[in-house]
């Protein structure tokens, strides 16, 4: 709970008649083993050391203004000037109040003044450092701030830019599932409507479980699987016997995460151009394992890389979304060997938190 202004304001000038009353005592302690009394002491330095505690205010509010206003060394150059008026009304102050106290006016006022002048000049010249260090701490601690706001606004905004373009790419995914699987069951209105409806109910529910996953920005590859199978049921409905799969997952990679409809997009990309360039089709593999902090994918079709490329835009997608997320620490790499394609992935074993 935040305390009311009179108070603070009243626990500082506390505080500050605390300070300057322990300094004039530790001078008063020089005078006292010097020969003087406590009396005679305290006499001699508690106005002199009240005094600059009641202009120090006064020099600190005029010194920030000379900093706001003008340049290093014009503020210094200024201070020369002001040491002298400041140290004077010191003077003055400490004049006045003789008479108050009782202590003896002196008849030479310009003794008097040129005996405490060039003693209480150093004084002065602390004070001006005091608050020369106080200001200069302060615009330390404004710009280690600023830069600290400046280095959270950059990165909420990078992540921002990320986000949108993750989701940019997975809008580009999107309806290029939808479209191949509204074909897949467009093949079937007219030669089999109950195949028909039947596919089409499982589109509803693939879209329905589609949006969910695709919505969050790393899903476990168990919750991948599951939209997986759901994928190639349906496209098994188009391809029949021409499409097989075989999906071996170790356990452990189960509950590692990975970019949403990654696998998806691997597998669609392998029945695409490798089962469905080949009149008598194929087996799709999919495989995970988890090895010293490395999650690997592969997912294999029947074909040539001539034929799959590796341009289209998914696996450009794909790709992308990979360095997005984790920069150099993950890839994504197309292979051909003896009429096989590979599609290999790898990236951090990250389980879910």
């Amino acid at each position: 709970m935040r305390q009311p202004v009179g108070g603070r304001l009243l626990r500082v000038w506390f505080g500050a008649f605390l300070l300057w009353t322990a300094i004039a005592g530790v001078f008063a302690t020089q005078l006292y083993f010097a020969g003087l009394s406590w009396q005679q002491a305290l006499a001699w330095t508690l106005p002199r050391w009240y005094a600059w505690g009641l202009v120090t205010p006064g020099i600190f509010w005029m010194d920030r203004r000379l900093a706001a206003t003008t340049s290093f060394t014009t503020r210094v150059v200024l201070h020369v000037p002001s040491a002298v008026i400041w140290t004077s009304v010191t003077i003055v102050l400490r004049l006045v109040t003789r008479g108050i106290r009782g202590a003896v006016i002196p008849q030479d006022f310009s003794r008097f003044f040129l005996d405490r002048f060039y003693s209480d000049l150093p004084i002065y010249a602390v004070l001006a450092g005091i608050s020369f260090a106080r200001l200069y701490a302060d615009q330390v601690k404004r710009s280690t701030q600023q830069a600290h706001e400046l280095a959270l606004r950059t990165t909420d905004l990078e992540r921002r830019l990320v986000e949108a373009q993750l989701q940019s790419l997975r809008a580009q995914l999107q309806p290029h599932f939808l479209f191949n699987a509204l074909n897949t069951i467009s093949a079937f209105t007219e030669s089999s409507p109950v195949t028909a409806r039947r596919l089409m109910a499982q589109l509803g529910d693939l879209l329905r479980a589609s949006l969910r996953h695709a919505a969050q920005p790393l899903v476990t590859l168990s919750e991948e699987l599951t939209f997986l199978d759901d994928f190639l049921a349906i496209e098994s409905a188009r391809f029949e016997e021409r499409l097989r799969w075989r999906i071996e997952v170790e356990p452990a990679a189960r509950d590692l995460l990975l970019p949403p409809m990654l696998l998806q997009m691997l597998v669609e990309n392998a029945v695409k151009h490798g089962i469905g360039h080949s009149a008598s089709g194929g087996e799709v593999s999919v495989s995970a394992r988890c090895s010293d902090g490395v999650l690997a994918l592969r997912v294999t079709n029947p074909g040539r890389l001539g034929r799959a490329g590796g341009t289209r835009i998914g696996l450009a997608n794909a790709q992308e979304r990979l360095r997005l997320l984790y920069g150099a620490r993950a890839s994504l790499r197309l292979a051909a060997e003896h009429d096989v394609v590979t599609a290999a992935v790898t990236l951090p074993a990250e389980p879910r938190t």
